[in-house]
């Protein structure tokens, strides 16, 4: 005779967010095993990294030259430097508020990530046309529009656009 609350073998009342790994139950959406939305973790990964690249960059950018200016020495030349570091907090920020609207599955997501991508594609053609040409220019201008190309390309994908549409966030497993 078994009891009311005996229920071996049966998981039909167990919610899928606390199945047990080995219950059979998974995501309607994707199989066992297989990663909710991988574009969209690659976008939010990518723009966040790139966003906290840029602001550490800038940041550190800034510091140097307010340091340098306190130390009494000469910044009158480093104008276009600190234009530069401030436009690399920016568009960091830009892209970490971007990278978190994603995960949240907030429809602003593309458009903020969008204008990051335009204007570090803009930030690479100034670069491109006005630094002068040296080994380590040449391999952060060819990096950086590679990593453009892979965002832009994972942008407009059905992946992305799909979890943008649902509203459902994104979960690490």
């Amino acid at each position: 005779m078994t009891g009311a609350g005996d229920h071996e073998g049966f998981d039909d009342d167990v919610h899928p967010d606390r199945a047990r790994p080995d219950s059979g139950l998974h995501d309607a959406d994707h199989g066992p095993g297989h990663s909710p939305r991988p574009a969209a973790m690659a976008l939010a990964g990518l723009s966040a990294a790139f966003g906290m690249i840029g602001v550490s960059i800038g940041f550190a950018t800034v510091l140097g030259v307010t340091a340098t200016a306190a130390g009494g020495s000469d910044t009158s030349g480093m104008g276009a430097m600190m234009v530069s570091a401030v436009s690399s907090l920016v568009l960091g920020l830009l892209l970490i508020v971007g990278a978190v609207l994603l995960w949240r599955a907030k429809r602003a997501s593309l458009v903020v990530i969008g204008a990051g991508v335009t204007l570090l594609a803009l930030s690479s053609a100034t670069r491109m046309v006005l630094d002068s040409l040296t080994f380590i220019s040449v391999v952060g201008t060819v990096f950086s529009l590679l990593a453009l190309v892979v965002m832009g390309y994972l942008m407009t994908s059905r992946d992305v656009r799909e979890h943008v549409r649902e509203g459902v966030p994104l979960r690490l497993r």
